[in-house]
């Protein structure tokens, strides 16, 4: 059986401008469709329309028309690569899926946002330094100094099981200003 032969589907092709062609043999594939007349005027943009048994008329666009010249006893035919309309696109379905690996201690994505945050999880001191700078901005004085208080028992507490208690007290008394202390959070929660 020669290639032309396995060409069962009856295809039609509607240009872009409106030029139709009718009653082609061609076999369909999902992604492919094989026409074995090479003299049809085939293009990128190209409908192709296929009327299933049904009566449902599937609709093909041909990304990249895929001609191949003749060779020994195989005639010049089109391997047309297409997209059923109505799928998703594969290049924008491609661009909205990202994969993101991360690993590491404290390993971060961030999207769309500058990262600010430092990673102290070897450096405690680091941390319990930038946090007191942090809390210098407190204008209430009583509340600054109460917490440069429990700041030192929970530095000096820091993997005791007194340092539950020691954050927990910290977290009550800059209830008021977690916008301050908010970054230091998941380092802090990390002692525990």
């Amino acid at each position: 059986m020669s290639l032309s032969g396995l060409s069962k589907d009856i295809i039609t092709i509607v240009k872009p401008s409106g030029e139709v062609f009718d009653d082609i043999r061609a076999n369909v594939q999902p992604r492919v469709i094989f026409i074995h007349d090479e003299k049809l005027p085939l293009e990128e943009n190209d409908k192709i329309y296929r009327k299933l048994p049904s009566g449902l008329v599937e609709t093909y666009i041909v990304i990249d028309r895929g001609y191949y010249s003749g060779i020994g006893g195989i005639r010049g035919h089109y391997q047309a690569k297409v997209r059923k309309e109505g799928s998703i696109n594969e290049e924008k379905y491609n661009s909205i899926i990202n994969v993101y690996n991360a690993s590491g201690p404290n390993s971060r994505i961030n999207i769309n946002s500058t990262d600010n945050s430092k990673n102290y999880s070897n450096d405690t001191d680091l941390l319990f330094e930038d946090l007191k700078l942090a809390l210098a901005g407190i204008v209430e004085e009583e509340i600054k100094e109460k917490s440069f208080q429990i700041l030192e028992k929970l530095n000096s507490s820091k993997r005791t099981s007194s340092y539950l208690t020691n954050y927990q007290d910290f977290i009550s008394i800059l209830a008021n200003h977690m916008t301050v202390i908010a970054p230091f959070i998941p380092a802090l929660t990390q002692l525990i």
